[in-house]
């Protein structure tokens, strides 16, 4: 998905192909075998290569579920804002990391891959992503995904 951050004009050249910045990223980060992006509402908006698209439904909704519920508990102990979550299974990690307020990254891993790398990199990738995913182009890429 081509997307067009929201401080720049109709036509201007600062577009974003976020699958490919997404499939960038699992290729470049030692460990990654997966990254999509969601919005806070549970859709999916980017993945990169390897799933279908049911998969990324369903992804999105349990991202943005996640999310909700760290926000929930870091909100009732006055913790701050969420910047990532990781979780640890038997074969590998999922970490979630925010975007902006409207979208999140999610990122599944190998159990062998280094968690500091990955993490590092899932920052550099959430502040470039960051304005090509501000509120209201997340709003206006819902809005194109509607039947």
């Amino acid at each position: 998905m081509t997307v067009q951050p929201a401080n720049t004009q109709a036509g201007a050249t600062e577009s974003l192909d976020l699958d490919f910045v997404l499939n960038r990223f699992v290729d470049d980060t030692d460990g990654v075998l997966f990254a999509q992006t969601v919005s806070a509402d549970g859709m999916h908006l980017a993945a990169s290569a390897g799933f279908d698209s049911a998969r990324h439904d369903t992804f999105a909704a349990i991202a943005s579920g996640l999310a909700s519920l760290s926000d929930s508990s870091v909100d009732l102990f006055g913790l701050g804002a969420v910047t990532r979550q990781i979780i640890e299974a038997s074969d590998g990690w999922v970490l979630l990391s925010r975007i902006s307020n409207t979208a999140s990254l999610g990122v599944v891993a190998r159990r062998q891959a280094d968690l500091g790398l990955i993490g590092y990199e899932m920052t550099r990738l959430a502040k470039q992503l960051g304005p090509s995913l501000s509120p209201a182009v997340v709003d206006r890429l819902k809005g194109s995904l509607r039947l």
